[in-house]
């Protein structure tokens, strides 16, 4: 991919000023999906932070992209959608991320992620350590630790977080058990889907096949105090201390899944971090999110006319 030299990617896209005081720090990889002849804006980070934005939660992403035309629509895409984009760094020397998305004969999606790029450098900022102090809560998957830069920037990071929410999004070949391992240690809210539970039990879980016994001895293992799972069309399941919920999937006719995870992590968060909400209120704003995405075209649809589908109303 061609990139222009020596320009600088925010000359005509202007971010308004946004109160740095954000109640979610999202890091990671930030890229453009290539679904047959569309690409559409993604990556876990910018989608939670898309649908945060959607229920009035403001966040700050720290991630990077290539000096080149995607990354410039990335940014552009971050600006209509009032996202903060103060900590997106512009890396001459590496592309922007995509990831070319397939679907296998359930149609579920899976995505070749390009390697190495933009987010793959993500540098650390001094000026990063007191906004993640600020903020109620910090978000990190395990992709961008693929690489040992932006890796290094996660865990300086770790250092001045205090609610940490790992959405592990296990994506072959880009894990290691080690990392993962490390990852989980500094784990507050664990957010899985069915697949990646299985994974994880079968390196620390109980023999038990039962699926809270197999949480709890995650849960034990690493000090985790709440684990979500996702199962699509059989809903989503949230289990801590006090609580163990299942909670049945909203029935919609399903167009595209891509990013309805995403969707739903950044639902539950946008209910639970205030703490007054219930876990069953929490759980169902997540669902609604991630069956509303699921029922659209790509991981970031417009939510015009959202509140008024009566199966997603609260």
């Amino acid at each position: 991919m061609a990139r222009p030299k020596n320009v600088n990617i925010f000359d005509d896209v202007k971010i308004d000023k946004i109160n740095m005081n954000h109640q979610i720090v999202c890091f990671g990889e930030i890229l453009f999906d290539i679904i047959g002849e569309t690409t559409k804006p993604g990556g876990a980070p910018l989608n939670v932070a898309y649908h945060l934005k959607q229920g009035g939660i403001d966040s700050f992403l720290i991630s990077s992209v290539g000096n080149d035309a995607y990354g410039r629509g990335l940014v552009g895409a971050m600006k209509e959608w009032r996202l903060d984009a103060r900590g997106i760094e512009i890396d001459d020397t590496h592309q922007t991320g995509v990831a070319v998305v397939h679907y296998d004969e359930n149609d579920q999606p899976t995505f070749e992620l390009v390697y190495p790029v933009a987010w793959d450098y993500i540098p650390w900022k001094d000026e990063y350590a007191q906004i993640i102090k600020n903020a109620g809560t910090f978000l990190f998957g395990s992709l961008a630790s693929r690489n040992e830069e932006s890796y290094a920037t996660l865990k300086e990071c770790l250092k001045y977080s205090s609610l940490n929410v790992f959405d592990i999004n296990v994506r072959p070949p880009h894990f290691n058990r080690p990392i993962l391992e490390e990852m989980l240690q500094h784990t507050h809210i664990l957010k899985l889907n069915s697949d990646e539970l299985v994974l994880l039990s079968n390196w620390y879980g109980s023999q038990n096949e039962e699926e809270s016994a197999q949480v709890a001895a995650i849960r034990k293992r690493f000090q985790i105090e709440e684990v979500l799972i996702t199962k699509g069309e059989y809903g989503a399941s949230y289990y801590s201390d006090e609580v163990e919920l299942h909670q049945p999937a909203i029935k919609i006719k399903v167009v595209d899944t891509v990013g309805s995870g995403d969707a739903f992590l950044a639902g539950f968060l946008s209910r639970r971090i205030d703490r007054s909400s219930s876990i069953q209120e929490c759980l169902m704003e997540g669902l609604r999110r991630g069956s509303y995405v699921a029922s659209q075209h790509g991981a970031c649809p417009s939510y015009e006319g959202y509140s008024e589908k009566n199966y997603f109303s609260a």
